[in-house]
């Protein structure tokens, strides 16, 4: 059994870790019975809070952390154990009593952090042996966090301008992933204030400054700044710059991806192929819709490879608009030769898209050969929306279920084209009996479209 001090709270912090909050409290209040100096005292009754935080006894949290501060603050101009434990004890008050919902008040202790130690934790290249400047960064940006939620969004920009100003030039790990994702909230901030060349200078700052930082959580940032500005450029309907911003996003990121990042580039990739659409470059948009579906097909992540399927089917849609119908419906083809039984029930529900959107291409080719001819051929079409009923009608996947549901729907509206009103009637009431009582807006709505269609007939 420990019976140091130190060891104490090791077995503290051991349980914490592993979410024993009980098992830690016991811990750090062993430790509180025999600390012997005012740093310690204060360091084992901010864990004992923060163990009674995650327990969810509020009240003797926050007094804790109270009992905690009051045993630093005296010696902490003196003594620098006790400094950064009153720096630790404000933080962990600010950050309680803005989860439980004190709002305002919960900046207050964040505030007497910053204004005693900001200027002592200020500085370059130097390490923080003492976390102390981590603390203080911490601080800040859980303040600017906080004033964002209040909706005080000026003040949170300022919050992050100093905090950016202080520690920009710091290069440990830690710090820099945080200064990142505070230039990229201070973007955001700036978008919806509608100061949007601010903000696109905003994300420019955070590539330029981080862009060549291959730690994954600033990878990520710098994908989400690109991300933004390139949206950012989407909105004010700058296209080219859309493109531009895709570039360097796919340029950076494409072959050295990190965890999480192929999916963030393959969506990209498809977003720059819609870009250059806008822009009539469609051999581009093409080609582009081609490169998600020639490198992401076969990728064994499901958030990924379902880029590749839908890539495909924007093709589709596109070669459709320039009555491209052969090419068309090669694009449905290559869905349903890759994806048709694929593993996972959102890419499934691309094929029966796929399905479902070639049969109203053949329909709209009947309709045209109709008006020659005088006959209104809609048995390819229906072999499409059978295709999908067959294949995932039992399927319990809620993408999949809306797939059958619209399949259901437009072969009820052929058949009744048709004025074959005894088969259709069987198609609305299976999707009314089937999906009516699933709570789901998508499936609503088809049901509510099959009932009055059969209000109509």
């Amino acid at each position: 059994m420990p019976t140091s001090f130190d060891a104490l709270m090791e077995n503290g912090e051991a349980a914490d870790s592993d979410r024993r909050h009980a098992e830690a409290l016991t811990a750090f209040e062993a430790a509180l019975a025999i600390a012997d100096v005012p740093h310690q005292r204060a360091q084992a009754l901010d864990r004992m809070a923060n163990a009674c935080y995650h327990l969810k006894q509020d009240e003797r949290a926050l007094d804790l952390v109270d009992q905690a501060i009051a045993a630093a603050l005296p010696n902490a101009g003196s003594d620098h154990r006790c400094a950064i434990a009153l720096a630790s004890a404000w933080y962990n008050k600010g950050g309680m009593m803005a989860q439980i919902g004190r709002g305002p008040a919960a900046l207050e202790p964040l505030d007497l952090l910053i204004d005693r130690f900001a200027d002592l934790a200020t500085g370059g290249p130097e390490r923080d042996e003492d976390r102390l400047r981590y603390i203080v960064v911490r601080t800040m940006k859980l303040k600017g966090a906080g004033l964002r939620r209040m909706k005080r969004l000026p003040d949170a920009i300022a919050c992050y301008d100093e905090m950016i100003r202080r520690f920009s030039l710091v290069t440990e790990v830690a710090i820099e992933a945080d200064l990142a994702n505070a230039m990229l909230d201070r973007a955001w901030l700036l978008g919806d204030l509608g100061r949007h060349d601010e903000e696109i200078a905003a994300y420019d700052a955070l590539v330029a400054r981080y862009g060549s930082n291959h730690l994954l959580e600033v990878s990520h940032d710098i994908v989400s700044a690109l991300t933004g500005k390139h949206q950012a450029y989407r909105d004010q309907e700058e296209f080219e710059k859309a493109v531009e911003a895709c570039d360097d996003l796919i340029r950076r990121y494409e072959f050295d991806p990190g965890e999480g990042i192929m999916e963030r580039v393959a969506r990209t990739m498809i977003r720059r192929a819609n870009y250059l659409n806008k822009l009539g470059r469609s051999e581009e948009e093409l080609a582009g819709y081609d490169a998600v579906s020639r490198l992401y097909g076969h990728s064994k992540d499901p958030e990924v490879r379902i880029h590749a399927a839908k890539a495909l089917m924007f093709k589709a849609v596109s070669l459709n608009d320039a009555d491209q119908g052969a090419a068309e419906m090669e694009c449905y083809e290559r869905v349903l030769r890759h994806f048709v039984e694929d593993p996972e029930a959102e890419i499934r529900a691309v094929a029966a898209d796929a399905l479902i959107y070639k049969g109203m291409s053949l329909a709209t080719i009947a309709e045209d050969a109709a008006a020659d001819t005088g006959v209104r051929e809609i048995e390819a079409e229906i072999a499409c929306y059978d295709e999908a009923i067959r294949r995932y009608g039992d399927d319990d996947s809620i993408h999949l279920q809306r797939a059958v549901a619209e399949a259901l729907l437009h072969k009820a509206e052929a058949l009744l084209e048709a004025d074959r009103i005894g088969a259709a009637m069987p198609c609305l009431d299976r999707l009314i009996a089937a999906y009516a009582a699933i709570e789901d807006d998508e499936l609503a709505e088809t049901v509510k479209e099959a009932r009055a269609l059969k209000v109509e007939i």
